[in-house]
């Protein structure tokens, strides 16, 4: 003879898909006798591009988080010369050139303004965190992730208008 517990268990599980499927059911007809009333179309507001004022005044706000972006690339590239001389990884030869390609074109974009200046600090950022992940150094591909939360903060705001 079974246990207790499992009699009571399979009765809750019974008893639950019991009143779930009245109530589907009484949704179901609920729905078919009235029917269901045409969608309006919602319209999407985009919000007008920045003028050239509010352009420079947002960048002149944010802008500074791009540089400290800028000055984490180069504590990285620091950070991981000084490993790398310890330990001899090539690893950390490859993260401290792409860190330090990464922290000049953070300069770039705070000066240019321009799309094409983020689409390629974004690829310095994330071609050494995939390099990191497929050679099991997790934490530090994590921390390498940081400066484009910075950068996605500074750009956010103003993409519409960026060049």
């Amino acid at each position: 003879m079974p246990e207790f517990k499992y009699i009571l268990l399979i009765f809750g599980i019974v008893l639950l898909l019991v009143i779930l499927t009245r109530k589907a059911i009484k949704k179901q007809k609920k729905e078919f006798e009235n029917p269901v009333k045409p969608v309006q179309k919602t319209v999407i507001e985009r919000s007008p591009k920045l003028t050239e004022e509010q352009f420079d005044k947002s960048w002149k706000n944010l802008s500074y988080l791009l540089l400290v972006a800028g000055a984490g690339n180069l504590f990285m590239v620091y950070n991981a010369i000084k490993i790398a001389l310890e330990t001899r990884s090539y690893v950390l030869w490859i993260d401290s050139a792409f860190s330090f390609a990464a922290a000049i074109v953070a300069v770039f974009i705070w000066r240019l303004h321009n799309r094409k200046s983020v689409y390629i600090y974004l690829a310095l950022i994330v071609l050494p965190v995939m390099f990191f992940m497929s050679t099991g150094h997790y934490q530090d591909a994590m921390i390498r992730l940081f400066p484009l939360v910075l950068l996605y903060f500074v750009v956010k705001p103003v993409w519409d208008s960026m060049e």
